[in-house]
């Protein structure tokens, strides 16, 4: 069984951003402000953890204010400079937002199923958040760093808002408008792949070892 959730204290955090390091390094968040999104903002981050509570897929989305939002498409700032007074604060209107999707990871040590489940289960997890704070619409930004990035942005009919040329991380930025029709119809796709019997939707306590190999699918 694997359980998908926000980390629920700093040492499941930690166990998420080792991964993030590992993989990512320089192009991340450094550890240290990555602590304090956590510390201010702990539903940015999702987590899926296995049956051995290793770290199998996580994601994190932020949601920006307007000034920032048009910074990073501009390229002006990268993902390693966000700071959490950058965030729309818990009082701000969400509706209309624009949200900065960091990372969707999921491992590699898998077979094809069961990624794709717990791929599935991550995105249902982020509209599951949209729900529950009965947001209508958002706009979501996105970059993709691997070849399955950039299958995955393709995937979501995102368009490109800023070639990478133009940005300081050197990749184009995407986007596109997220609304409540585009949610259902995303929720009826990914019932085809999310294994309710393999996957349980909870608040997740990571723990144990890191899975080894991941396979980026999605940094934005």
């Amino acid at each position: 069984m694997f359980v998908c959730g926000v980390p629920q204290d700093a040492a499941a955090f930690g166990r998420l951003l080792d991964v993030e390091q590992a993989l990512f390094g320089k192009l991340s968040i450094p550890t240290a402000m990555a602590r304090e999104f956590f510390n201010v903002s702990p539903e940015i981050f999702s987590a899926i953890t296995g049956p051995d509570a290793a770290v199998a897929a996580y994601s994190s989305a932020f949601p920006l204010q307007p000034r920032w939002a048009r910074a990073l498409i501009a390229g002006d700032i990268i993902e390693s400079e966000l700071t959490p007074d950058m965030l729309l604060d818990r009082r701000d209107s969400h509706e209309n937002g624009n949200v900065y999707i960091g990372s969707v990871v999921v491992g590699s040590g898998y077979d094809g199923l069961t990624r794709s489940s717990l791929l599935a289960s991550l995105l249902t997890w982020r509209i599951k958040q949209l729900r529950e704070y009965s947001i209508r619409r958002v706009s979501v930004m996105m970059t993709g760093v691997s070849k399955q990035g950039e299958q995955l942005i393709r995937y979501t009919g995102a368009r490109k808002l800023n070639d990478g040329a133009n940005r300081k991380d050197g990749y184009s930025i995407y986007g596109r408008s997220v609304s409540q029709g585009f949610l259902q119809r995303a929720t009826v796709a990914l019932e085809r792949c999310f294994n309710g019997g393999l996957i349980k939707m909870n608040s997740a306590v990571l723990g144990g070892t890191p899975a080894p190999d991941f396979v980026v699918e999605q940094l934005a």
